[in-house]
């Protein structure tokens, strides 16, 4: 069906599509992502959107004024992981649009959530009630779920996807393949 190196350069290409379009739809999707995860915020931090940014404002003069996030931190996984399913070989209209939609739908989840969890840890660091949790240990957690959640994802969207569909046709499986061929065939 083709090579690793062609399927890399497919992604490529539309990882700098999606790039070019993202910022026309990254405000929109930061204020759905900020609205969402805002309904379900410590009443003390209000979430917004502005301008790329996601916007933690402190309520209480005593904890400070605010704290942004850019977007971008949340966005280059989902590029990425739409990409990955866009350059997908052998899919077809149908199980292409499927796999786009499910893909965005589930990073807005993860984005509410993750988004969420990060305000109420920056919430119980400030209240410092002897809870062990650090302002500079929630960002440096955020930052690594956010660094390695879209690579896990991707990995296993590629084993699941793209590895069966570049095994050559005459190739034959090896024992440890078979069960995983049998399960995806059946």
């Amino acid at each position: 069906m083709g090579s690793y190196l062609f399927l890399a350069v497919r992604a490529l290409m539309v990882v700098v599509i999606a790039a070019a379009v993202w910022p026309f739809l990254a405000d929109a999707y930061d204020g759905l992502v900020a609205g969402a995860a805002g309904a379900f915020a410590p009443e003390e931090i209000e979430l917004r959107a502005a301008n790329g940014w996601v916007c933690l404002d402190f309520l209480s003069e005593a904890s400070g004024t605010g704290l942004n996030v850019h977007g971008f931190v949340l966005h280059f996984g989902l590029i990425l992981a739409l990409a990955l399913v866009a350059a997908t070989p052998s899919f077809n209209l149908a199980k292409l649009t499927l796999g786009l939609v499910g893909t965005a739908g589930l990073f807005l989840a993860l984005h509410v959530v993750g988004l969420l969890l990060f305000v109420w840890g920056i919430w119980w660091a400030i209240q410092g009630e002897g809870l062990g949790v650090t302002t500079g240990g929630i960002m440096a957690a955020f930052a690594i779920f956010w660094a390695l959640l879209p690579a896990v994802i991707g990995g296993a969207w590629c084993y699941q996807y793209w590895l069966p569909a570049l095994k050559s046709p005459g190739e034959k499986a090896t024992e440890a393949d078979e069960p995983a061929l049998k399960s995806r065939s059946g």
